[in-house]
């Protein structure tokens, strides 16, 4: 049986409509935005006030959680969504490969720049049938993972057609880890993208 969080209180002496950006906070998390440093006022606004944006959001019924890498997400009870299945999926392979290559798999991931085009996704069988499954089909589909990637807050764009990976995808990291750590590496791409429960669910209206 899962036992629902109690709603937390407002801090004494706050009046929660009036906490600074409160529309636009409330905006971004609810489409599923994961705020970290990089969002800037947003971010701050929300890490200022935490306990009141908490003790609002939960009478709202949404529950804001704070990441120990340091950004927020309102948290839901569903299943993985597509979209999120696909983004798993897609940072999975991504974490494979890396890893495969011997490097630092979470400095790699975190600090290097991606292009589509150099991506490992299309050079293997094994991938592409995985991605197909999921319903990424060659570069476009890969286009558009990257974009509900920045769409919700787990990368940016560079230019030049380079992305880069924020935070908050480390939501994503630490599951591909677990399911590299639990599972033969031959079959673990496969159940990441069948993964429920405590992955990067749904976290408003526009759930990743």
């Amino acid at each position: 049986m899962t036992v629902k969080a109690p709603t937390p209180s407002p801090p004494p002496g706050v009046d929660p409509f009036d906490l600074p950006r409160l529309r636009e906070v409330f905006d971004a998390l609810r489409r599923g935005r994961h705020l970290c440093p990089e969002d800037g006022d947003l971010y701050w606004a929300l890490r200022d006030h935490r306990d009141a944006y908490a003790a609002l959001f939960g009478r709202l019924g949404f529950r804001l959680e704070a990441h120990p890498r340091d950004f927020f997400y309102f948290r839901g009870e569903g299943n993985l969504s597509d979209a999120g299945a696909r983004m798993a999926l897609f940072v999975f392979v991504l974490v494979e490969a890396l890893a495969d290559q011997g490097a630092a798999v979470e400095e790699a991931l975190l600090t290097r720049t991606f292009t589509v085009a150099e991506l490992p996704h299309l050079g293997s069988e094994r991938y592409r049938a995985y991605l197909r499954e999921a319903g990424v089909e060659g570069e476009e589909g890969l286009e558009g993972v990257v974009r509900n990637l920045e769409r919700f807050g787990f990368a940016r764009r560079l230019g030049d057609g380079r992305f880069q990976f924020r935070p908050p995808a480390y939501r994503f990291l630490d599951l591909c880890l677990q399911v590299l750590a639990d599972a033969p590496a031959a079959e673990s791409a496969e159940g990441t993208s069948r993964v429920e429960g405590d992955a990067p669910e749904d976290g408003g209206e526009e759930r990743p």
